[in-house]
């Protein structure tokens, strides 16, 4: 589309003549004499092309973008009722999941990034999807598996991900959870750790049982993530298990560890 020359017409100074134009503005010669509008926006108030088809081009353009400030508009709202709810949550003690994945799941795990609640095995709900509704923006679904054959003692982190930023449980029917795009863990084989000693210490009540999920306090997901960033030797790795881990902290309202306090406590 080309403009300059094309007879125009304005609300108050009349018919004039386009004497340039770009992007941003355009240049009308009235017999008042030159005036500069800023392009297109001018076009949805008072300037109107003698060219209909011109002035239909104009039209089209004014509305993509309308388009495009109001999806800037709702993601602007969108944004600000995410961080309203993200400061307003209601934090509870237990809101972290650990996740029960057989070795032939591990494929499909880590790459749809989702994993399953199962189903309620007794009551009124018996056999409908479980709804985690203990999870919320700040919860982690940690991942983890025992090798097939081998005793429950060795079951080992193998993975972790926080739920989105947008994530309430309670509202999970399906009982399918997608990681957040971002902040997620795939452990190697030789950087997995075990998974009991953080919960029980004693062999005899190590035991799974037959449900895809269990509840931990949010300062034992604290200290898990801890040591799984200390532990690793991959740079981009640990620069991801530490992000994560700041992540988590701050998204449960704990304060992060540095290595000099872990030693000082004894803890590593």
């Amino acid at each position: 589309m080309q403009l300059i020359g094309q007879p125009i017409k304005h609300g108050t100074f009349g018919k004039g003549i386009v004497t340039e134009w770009n992007d941003t503005t355009i240049t009308i010669c009235f017999s008042v004499g030159e005036k500069k509008f800023i392009y297109p926006d001018a076009f949805s108030e008072f300037l109107y092309l003698k060219n209909a088809a011109m002035q239909r081009e104009v039209q089209e353009l004014l509305n993509k973008r309308e388009a495009a400030k109001e999806a800037e508009r709702q993601a602007f709202q969108k944004l600000r009722e995410r961080n309203q709810l993200l400061q307003n949550l209601k934090i509870s003690p237990q809101s972290q999941a650990v996740f029960d994945i057989k070795p032939d799941q591990y494929e499909e795990l880590f790459s749809t990034w989702s994993v399953s609640t199962g189903c309620y095995v007794s009551g009124y709900s018996k056999g409908k999807p479980r709804v985690p509704e203990r999870l919320k923006p700040n919860s982690m679904c940690l991942l983890t598996g025992c090798a097939a054959g081998r005793p429950e003692k060795e079951r080992r982190i193998i993975g972790a991900f926080m739920v989105k930023e947008d994530f309430l449980g309670s509202h999970c029917r399906d009982g399918v959870i997608r990681a957040h795009p971002v902040y997620r863990l795939q452990l190697r084989t030789e950087d997995q750790i075990p998974f009991w000693p953080y919960v029980v210490q004693e062999p005899e009540k190590q035991r799974w049982g037959g449900i895809a999920l269990k509840y931990m306090t949010n300062k034992t997901g604290e200290r898990i993530l801890f040591d799984i960033k200390e532990q690793l030797h991959c740079d981009e790795s640990q620069e991801c298990a530490e992000n994560f881990y700041q992540y988590y902290c701050k998204r449960n309202r704990l304060q992060p560890k540095q290595k000099e306090e872990c030693l000082l406590a004894g803890d590593c």
